[in-house]
């Protein structure tokens, strides 16, 4: 009788860890972002570009039907790295509204996508801006003092904010 007491007592205790629902682990935002969302995002706005400088003014606009493919797909990335976003192991310790800038950058993909799908270069470039906007919209909460340096103009040494 004291053996069946004790293999109950054995089997209580080794399901109750079972049935305790776990915390999320936090995955790796900043590496995520590094790593996937940024060069998705890139080559979708690399991809039309109007440009005036000292060499004059010029259109960068894919040209094969192979370049305008790496335009979809960057935006089908972005969309599929939206969906991730949304997943528990990125919102964790995040706000209610973490999901919600994910899911913008699922919506604002699926119109990149079809832009690009388009051939569109104008089209292109207007759903550059929107993503532009949602990337900062989310950037504004999770990142709100980031350190935005161009390449060769000095900075303040206290604020890291160039003048």
């Amino acid at each position: 009788m004291g053996r069946i007491v004790a293999i109950s007592a054995a089997a209580i205790l080794l399901c109750s860890g079972c049935s305790a629902q776990e915390e999320p682990k936090a995955a790796d935002v900043k590496a995520e972002m590094l790593q996937h969302v940024q060069p998705a995002a890139e080559t979708f706005w690399n991809a039309v570009q109007f440009i005036s400088d000292g060499n004059g003014s010029r259109e960068i606009v894919p040209q094969t039907a192979a370049e305008w493919q790496e335009v979809i797909e960057g935006a089908r990335a972005l969309k599929k790295y939206g969906a991730t976003l949304q997943g528990p192991e990125y919102a964790a310790g995040r706000g209610a509204d973490w999901k919600d800038y994910a899911k913008g950058l699922v919506d604002v993909a699926g119109q990149a996508e079809a832009a690009a799908q388009s051939h569109d270069p104008d089209k292109v470039l207007e759903v550059g801006g929107t993503l532009y906007n949602v990337c900062s919209a989310c950037h504004e909460v999770y990142m709100p003092n980031p350190v935005s340096v161009a390449p060769g103009v000095p900075t303040d040494e206290k604020t890291g904010t160039q003048p």
